[in-house]
């Protein structure tokens, strides 16, 4: 039988923390293969595109890979044309659905499609990144419902495929992550006068989180410092 090689693949690694996450995962001679994933790369990734995720998973299986870490780093809170909502009279359906179809939906196909083709007698990790502010216990602020709501949504989902994969897969350790506030793109309109991280600091340190996980913690939404968030 054909040695299988350790391999990492981080999605959306064109964006500010995933690229700063494939960069130092590349740099650490963990894994055989550290692939890099988006919609521009070579092998294109829209996790959108179910096709995609068909044409992802054949390439794992092609090439035998043995995918120890899949690392969803996509996610989506403002654009040209949205921006997260002060007040329900702000809440807009095109908006919304887009917050879910990248935020969860397309967490979701990832779960579908990658999944079942992960190791199955030894440790791996599927982890997406989350927010602190998916937290409903934790909500205190309101606003930013489409992005509230997708994120806990994507939460519910990494729990519901962490108690299925328990029975199918009891080595494979599903999380969400929250990554800290992160000076990127995504959260640059947002923070003001905050203390925030570098994505280079913010990789270091959910790769710390990853290596450090274990199956018993599959399920939760942590934070950089492992901390667990309340649902």
């Amino acid at each position: 039988m054909t040695e299988k090689h350790s391999a990492a693949i981080v999605i959306g690694s064109n964006g500010g923390i995933g690229n700063s996450v494939f960069k130092r995962l590349k740099n650490n001679e963990q894994y055989d293969q550290v692939l890099g994933l988006n919609r521009n790369s070579k092998l294109k990734v829209d996790i959108t595109n179910e096709q995609d995720l068909q044409n992802l998973r054949d390439q794992i299986l092609k090439k035998n890979l043995s995918v120890k870490l899949l690392f969803n780093a996509v996610g989506f809170l403002h654009d040209n044309n949205y921006f997260p909502e002060k007040k329900v009279e702000n809440i807009n359906i095109d908006y919304m659905k887009k917050s879910f179809l990248i935020n969860s939906i397309g967490s979701a196909l990832l779960i579908k499609y990658i999944a079942p083709v992960m190791p199955n007698n030894s440790n791996s990790i599927f982890a997406c990144l989350s927010a602190r502010v998916s937290s409903i216990s934790d909500n205190y602020l309101g606003g930013w419902y489409s992005y509230r709501a997708s994120k806990a949504a994507l939460n519910q989902l990494i729990k519901t495929a962490s108690i299925e994969y328990k029975r199918k897969k009891p080595k494979l350790t599903f999380v969400s992550l929250h990554p800290g506030t992160v000076s990127t793109n995504l959260s640059k309109p947002f923070i003001g006068n905050k203390t925030t991280l570098s994505s280079d600091s913010a990789a270091k340190n959910i790769i710390d989180v990853l290596t450090s996980v274990s199956p018993d913690e599959s399920g939760l939404l942590i934070d950089y410092n492992k901390k667990i968030i309340n649902f």
